[in-house]
């Protein structure tokens, strides 16, 4: 896993980024504090890029691919930022290195993979809450079934990335769709529900499924036209059928006043963001998650409690307002728990930030980065995180300056 963050603000930017990358099965893990996700993006542009997920795409390391860009741009620049993404993507399509037919077999195992494997871990659960030793085959295919339906819908209402025929796609993929299958499904399935799943296969493939394979992009600086910094964050899984499956997730920009876009400063982390996000916010994202969860458990099901406590039977409009009553309540307590974390946490930590030289952005995004390796050095998980800590500031006057890196190889 990968810690990385960047602070803008109307003077310039931080960026930084750990050194950690773990390699291995989930039986053997090791971890080496040696790897490099921080880049900048040459000597004539005041432009940094970090790279967080998969430390290669399409099977080749993102050091080698980010180098070999840098030679491809050579001092050609571009008026927005955008256009140096653009001229990026355009850079890996070109690239014969990068559209291999054997590569494209991995790209769609792990897609599909990483989707049966949570259908799996769904029906897994449910199976559990029935607390029955010997339960139909029937009934477990009924469930399969059910929530690959449910999955298909989900895929289809999202955009499309991949342009391709299902027919075309099944006689190319359908060997590796099985072996997954086999692999990952430890119930007899009917021919039928194979089907069913290579058809979800084509859709997740195709639309917005991102595996836990694909790599996050994050490039950041400045335009020759643009006077504050901005920062561009995609995801990228890799080609299908000679196509490149991308899409943008994240785009900040620093603004003339604070009401405008992103506002006059920006805190944005990647990765494993844990740490950095309850600085942030005030609060552990998993542990709001699994409070609003309780939340909701209680006030979504009360006429049931309700009736269960005072032995009462509610007519169907009773139930329908205490139904309601309770997803009003719910939403009252999101919104005013959302307006909490705004007034006392982020607004003020904004404040602070829009006026910090870059240099103190740079301590403060090594130390949020610092965080997050303790944490995870004191906790039971694998030490996912950890320094050296390279660290960047990029102005518009003085382009990127490293102020830490890893002097590993001699690199520009």
């Amino acid at each position: 896993m990968t810690a990385e963050i960047v602070i803008m603000n109307k003077y310039g930017l931080s960026l930084a980024a750990d050194s950690a990358i773990t390699s291995g099965s989930e039986g053997i893990r090791k971890v080496y504090n040696s790897a490099n996700k921080l880049f900048s993006l040459s000597d004539h542009h005041p432009i940094g890029i970090m790279v967080y997920g998969s430390a290669s795409f399409m099977e080749v390391p993102w050091d080698v691919i980010i180098k070999t860009y840098r030679n491809h741009l050579g001092v050609k620049t571009f008026a927005q930022l955008q256009g140096y993404v653009d001229d990026f993507l355009s850079f890996l399509q070109q690239e014969e290195t990068f559209s291999n037919g054997e590569v494209e077999e991995i790209i769609v195992y792990r897609i599909f993979s990483d989707m049966l494997k949570q259908i799996v871990k769904e029906v897994e659960e449910k199976l559990a809450e029935k607390n029955e030793e010997d339960i139909e085959d029937k009934f477990i295919t009924n469930l399969l079934l059910e929530c690959v339906n449910k999955k298909m819908k989900q895929y289809q209402k999202t955009n499309s990335y991949v342009e391709m025929e299902y027919d075309a796609f099944d006689r190319k993929f359908g060997h590796v769709l099985l072996e997954i299958q086999q692999e990952v499904v430890t119930y007899q399935i009917p021919e039928i529900l194979t089907e069913r799943l290579n058809q979800l296969a084509f859709e997740g493939v195709k639309r917005d499924f991102f595996s836990l394979g694909s790599s996050g992009f994050v490039i950041t600086g400045y335009g020759e036209e643009e006077i504050f910094p901005r920062l561009l964050n995609y995801r990228l899984e890799g080609f299908i059928f000679n196509q490149l499956k991308y899409k943008k997730t994240t785009e900040k920009t620093i603004s003339y006043t604070t009401d405008q876009h992103d506002g006059t400063a920006v805190i944005t982390a990647f990765g494993q963001k844990e740490m950095i996000e309850s600085f942030i916010h005030g609060i552990e994202p998993n542990m709001e998650e699994a409070f609003f969860h309780i939340i909701k458990k209680v006030l979504f099901h009360y006429e049931q409690q309700l009736q269960a406590s005072l032995q009462i039977t509610l007519t169907k409009e009773q139930v329908k307002e205490l139904e309601k009553m309770g997803k009003t309540v719910y939403e009252s307590i999101e919104d005013s728990v959302e307006e909490y974390k705004l007034t006392n946490y982020l607004h003020p930590l904004l404040g602070i930030i829009r006026s910090l030289p870059v240099r103190e952005l740079a301590e403060m995004t090594e130390m949020l980065i610092h965080l997050t390796s303790f944490k995870r050095r004191v906790t039971r998980v694998t030490e996912s995180v950890g320094p050296p800590i390279d660290i960047a500031v990029i102005t518009k006057g003085d382009g990127f300056i490293w102020i830490k890196r890893k002097n590993l190889v001699n690199e520009k």
